[in-house]
């Protein structure tokens, strides 16, 4: 089991940003994070321009570790000040399955309600989609949220997919869609597509 803790935000300079996370990867890992992954949202309705940045966890008292240690730290701050970056918000997700790798050059993120399934049964339904999203996409996973506002009560999971080539994504996900076994696993959760998020990979 790990987590994913991630911060939206707004930016002025995108550039400044970009160039001082390095040292902000550096400091989260020595907080216990395990990885560091940014993207900038390009499609995704009133989302399109916001930058997310995520922050792999093996539990949650790392997670919220990170960010009280992020924060205590001149580098974070001063950052945050000289690109002009405000929060937005800060959820956190609990990974429950995961096929491939968390890489690519962009990534999809869709917003899921549905019933609560155990772990072993969704493990299993991820396994069926990857059968079908390997064509196209890098890795993918499926995450329970834990904490992250009012959007838990419409959509309390995500299924994020990375990829090098989203015509090639798009394809694998439109075949997955169509797959029978896939539609059963999704009618047995009750589960429903309410909204997809296109970003681009930028750390």
């Amino acid at each position: 089991m790990s987590f994913i803790t991630a911060a939206t935000v707004t930016t002025a300079d995108l550039g400044e940003l970009i160039s001082g996370s390095a040292k902000i990867k550096e400091i989260a890992i020595g907080l216990g994070a395990t990885d560091v992954r940014g993207s900038q949202m390009v499609m995704g309705g009133d989302q399109a321009g916001l930058v997310q940045v995520q922050f792999d966890c093996p539990d949650i008292n790392t997670a919220l570790g990170v960010w009280e240690g992020l924060y205590q730290t001149s580098e974070q701050i001063d950052l945050m000040k000289r690109s002009g970056t405000q929060l937005v918000r800060r959820s956190l997700l609990r990974v429950v399955a995961e096929r491939g790798e968390r890489s690519g050059s962009w990534g999809s993120g869709l917003l899921i309600s549905g019933d609560s399934v155990d772990d072993a049964t969704i493990d299993s339904n991820i396994g069926d989609a990857w059968a079908n999203m390997s064509a196209g996409a890098t890795g993918m996973l499926f995450a329970e949220t834990i904490a992250a506002g009012a959007t838990q009560n419409v959509a309390p999971y995500y299924a994020l997919t990375w990829c090098d080539d989203m015509n090639l994504m798009m394809q694998a996900s439109a075949t997955n869609m169509a797959d029978p076994k896939v539609q059963a696993n999704m009618a047995a959760a009750n589960a429903t597509v309410m909204g997809r998020i296109i970003g681009k990979t930028i750390l």
